[in-house]
């Protein structure tokens, strides 16, 4: 077996960041790239987080992974002043995927779990000196201005397409929160009949610490409630100490395993 980087970008990814696995004949058997992200606020312990998504044929497995986890030590140690890990995302369902992690020495403990959320009873209104907008989505121009924001505060799950498959949605609302006339924050919801999900939301740095964010949700679920939305739901991640907060704040309670994230500390 051979390993070897693509001639250009590959999936969006530049070629040194990317490894393909091919067998004696020159088939491609497996493929794999790593993605260096900063969330300081998400992660304040862990800051810097290098994905790697790999996959392929069984046979390359452990030479893709070598080689991934390689490149990502070199991509954290261009930041040596901030605490790393190295994590990818399996199904929770593949254990075989997730004990081939285990043994090779990734804590496997970190969840994404599904949470259903529970609906304010009576009105809620945001907090005083605030107000809430209706993001301008109309055009595409906007919906990228609106995405870079997401991404520049730490979210990162919403693409373009899928943006355009919630806007379709019976639910959907992007509302931005004001306080004192300056953008402080914006939430992203969606569902269909009597559900919808919290897809997304920020509060931008200067605004935080400040209970913002619970309250912005809050009111997000009592409007959902006024069309008609009985279950109401989101994804956390475990590790993040912002999110538990924010669950026990809106009385979440687990429903299900969506993902798990094998892991390096360093």
């Amino acid at each position: 077996m051979k390993i070897s980087h693509p001639n250009a970008y590959w999936n969006g990814q530049p070629p040194e960041n990317v490894f393909l696995v091919t067998d004696d004949m020159g088939a491609q058997i497996s493929s794999g790239y790593v993605v260096y992200q900063y969330y300081p606020h998400l992660y304040p312990d862990r800051p810097v987080n290098i994905f790697f998504q790999a996959e392929g044929e069984r046979s390359g497995q452990y030479m893709l992974f070598g080689a991934l986890i390689a490149r990502a030590r070199q991509l954290r140690d261009q930041n040596p002043g901030e605490q790393a890990r190295i994590y990818t995302c399996v199904d929770p369902k593949n254990q075989a995927l997730i004990d081939f992690y285990a043994h090779s020495g990734m804590n496997c403990s970190e969840r994404e779990i599904a949470m259903r959320l529970a609906i304010p009873e009576g009105q809620v209104q945001v907090p005083a000196g605030c107000s809430t907008e209706l993001t301008p989505l109309y055009m595409p121009e906007q919906q990228m201005a609106f995405l870079d924001r997401m991404q520049r505060n730490d979210v990162s799950q919403v693409d373009a397409t899928f943006l355009v498959q919630l806007m379709r949605t019976e639910h959907f609302h992007a509302v931005g929160l004001f306080s004192a006339g300056q953008l402080a924050g914006e939430i992203l919801v969606a569902g269909n009949g009597p559900q919808a999900e919290l897809v997304a939301f920020y509060i931008s740095q200067p605004f935080r610490r400040r209970g913002l964010g619970t309250a912005m949700c809050r009111w997000a679920l009592w409007t959902l409630s006024l069309e008609g939305v009985q279950v109401a739901g989101a994804r956390f991640v475990t590790r993040s100490l912002p999110q538990k907060a924010l669950c026990k704040a809106l009385g979440a309670s687990e429903t299900a395993t969506t993902a798990v994230f094998p892991q390096l500390f360093m």
